[in-house]
């Protein structure tokens, strides 16, 4: 599970990880916390030593700095809180004494359930001088029994403290590419192609994880192969086309096989793609398919609106509205103009429906130029299911001239009149 603190909300979120092909997805479970004070923002969360979750509340009843001043008087510059969090009925988790440890006892804490123990027994090792974490390492590696049930768990563990001092260890890889686990073996393969420089057998290694049985471990040796400065690398990433892909690996081969363009394209006729023709040609295609140039209103966007609005144009709930199919947006030209050029405060409808806002965050004048105001507005009104006639940057400016003296947010029922 995942805690996300919500500052916008005054909420703390609580969010299920889920495994969605090879990539993830999450579903949000009941919050955590809620507060009706506006004034609650949790910026930052973390698992202390004890267990209990520890939230980082700002305590700002303002904040961003185009939604309002920097120097506005209701900013709290002197308060602030840290919540704990802990299950009742629980008792908290006593740390060990880790820095009074030595190498070999630190990585006996490796087989703690507490992730925080396990990761400042590492961290520390990390920070102990190179020859004697490694010696320390190599001699416990040595003693793992594979018939112990955390066996793929310590291995998946271990190979951190070699990553860390960059001291690659080919029969422990080994073993995490070997592993029941696809969890195991999907790590494997990030580490392969870190290392790939220093490994003699890493493009074979890559080569069988590229057809495992598990997506995200195909998904990990794509990626991987990213790493390798060969040209056979297209042709191993290209394998997993001899699989069931999804979005996550048709995105993870496209960037692949673009970003290592300059590595194999010149040796392209040498390239067998295991005799089949067709892979080699979508490979081809897919290096040459670049995305096209965005259009200059959904940079704007991207740039500046996307953060709110989203991506989808669906906005957050309560927070920020949609802009699919709205009023506003397909609406009078000279409305949106003047919004983008000094704002929007206070309630507003959208669709003759009101728009429930949980927090009210005024929409913030921009500092665009005419040209970018047009561009942007065209974009929008053409996109997310509106339908409407572009704005040209003489609209803009006329606008502007208008209402050049205006330095106040406008309010929905004065853009009415």
């Amino acid at each position: 599970c995942a805690v996300i603190a919500g500052f916008m909300g005054n909420t703390m979120e609580f969010h299920r990880v889920l495994d969605d092909g090879a990539g993830f997805k999450s579903e949000q479970l009941p919050k955590l916390l809620k507060s009706t004070s506006t004034a609650f923002r949790p910026v930052d969360v973390s698992i202390g030593p004890d267990g209990a979750i520890n939230v980082c509340d700002w305590f700002n009843p303002i904040i961003g700095h185009y939604q309002a001043s920097y120097r506005d008087p209701a900013r709290d510059k002197s308060h602030g809180r840290i919540w704990r969090i802990s299950a009742k009925g629980i008792a908290p988790v006593k740390q060990p004494a880790l820095v009074s440890m030595k190498p070999a006892e630190l990585l006996d804490q490796l087989r703690s359930p507490e992730r925080w123990t396990r990761y400042q027994a590492k961290r520390l090792l990390f920070d102990t001088k190179k020859e004697a974490a490694l010696q320390a390492t190599d001699t416990w590696v040595g003693k793992l029994d594979v018939t112990d049930s955390q066996y793929e768990h310590l291995l998946l563990e271990v190979i951190g403290i070699y990553e860390a001092h960059e001291s690659p260890r080919p029969e422990l890889l080994a073993k995490l590419i070997a592993a029941k686990d696809p969890r195991v073996r999907a790590y494997g393969a990030r580490v392969a192609g870190v290392w790939s420089n220093k490994l003699e057998q890493a493009l074979d290694q890559l080569r069988g994880l590229a057809r495992d049985e598990n997506a995200r471990v195909r998904l990990e040796s794509i990626v991987a192969c990213s790493y390798v400065n060969n040209p056979q690398a297209v042709e191993v990433a290209a394998l997993a086309l001899l699989s069931p892909t999804d979005r996550f690996i048709d995105y993870a081969l496209a960037q692949c096989v673009r970003g290592t363009k300059a590595t194999w394209k010149p040796s392209v006729d040498k390239l067998t793609f295991g005799g089949d023709n067709t892979i080699k040609a979508k490979i081809i295609k897919l290096a040459g398919s670049e995305p096209a140039p965005a259009s200059p209103g959904k940079m704007v966007f991207d740039a500046l609106c996307m953060n709110c609005h989203q991506p989808d144009g669906k906005g957050l709930p309560g927070i920020y509205p949609s802009l699919i199919g709205s009023d506003w947006v397909s609406g009078d030209k000279e409305s949106l103009i003047k919004i983008l050029v000094h704002g929007l405060n206070g309630p507003i409808k959208i669709n003759a429906q009101p728009f429930a806002s949980l927090v009210p965050i005024p929409m913030p004048p921009s500092s665009l130029n005419d040209e970018q105001i047009a561009d942007v507005l065209s974009y929008m009104r053409s996109n997310f299911s509106n339908k409407a006639e572009a704005v040209t940057k003489e609209e803009v400016k006329a606008v502007r001239d208008a209402n050049k003296d205006r330095t106040a947010m406008w309010t929905a029922e004065e853009l009415k009149k």
